[in-house]
């Protein structure tokens, strides 16, 4: 199997003057297996994630028009595991309804549902879009720490940061004043930004 899978990426390269890359073909596998999403096919591929590049560059491979090769090795990927395991989609769609329907008649909504979403993935209808998140949390990291990734905030989003002059009030400074004696100066209204 392994050695016809080989020589049809070949014909695959041949046809469109294209090689295969190993990333490519990594991400091809890595899509077929279906158990990932495509930023994370991507990712596992060795595609840079740094400002969400995995997603677009996903999207890019995934685009039959941009890379028609990666495509057809796709579709070949997934002939070869049909064969392979006597899987098929609409095999795959069919069990999936049979399942939703006994469990529904047997009062087991849970297991119907989750049927049923299985069913709309396969088919094409809803996307996994779980996503591994890494994230510092702010009471494990030391006051440096903190400081250098507010710096790189402030570099990759620059529009979140608001740069004003501030004052530092104190305990009796603010007892001192009272609301009335405060002026009341007309704000200019907030803009929307759209980005």
């Amino acid at each position: 199997m392994k050695k016809r899978l080989e020589t049809k990426a070949k014909e695959i390269e041949e046809s469109h003057g294209r090689k295969l890359t190993n990333r490519q073909r990594e991400f091809a596998q890595n899509f077929v297996d279906g158990t990932r999403s495509n930023a994370e096919c991507a990712r596992l591929a060795g595609y840079a994630d740094k400002d969400g590049n995995a997603r677009i560059q996903a999207h890019k491979l995934l685009d039959a028009s941009t890379f028609p090769h990666v495509s057809e090795y796709i579709t070949e990927l997934r002939e070869d595991r049909e064969r392979r395991y006597g899987v098929t989609l609409m095999g795959q769609l069919k069990r999936f309804r049979e399942l939703s329907m006994s469990a529904e008649e047997a009062g087991q909504f849970s297991a119907a549902i989750n049927a049923e979403k299985t069913r709309s993935a396969l088919g094409g209808l809803t996307t996994d879009r779980r996503e591994t998140n890494h994230f510092h949390a702010i009471e494990n990291m030391s006051r440096p720490e903190i400081e250098s990734r507010l710096q790189e905030l402030r570099k990759s989003h620059p529009h979140a940061f608001v740069e004003a002059e501030y004052e530092v009030m104190s305990d009796t400074k603010i007892r001192d004043s009272s609301v009335e004696q405060d002026k009341i100066e007309n704000t200019p209204a907030l803009e929307h930004h759209t980005d």
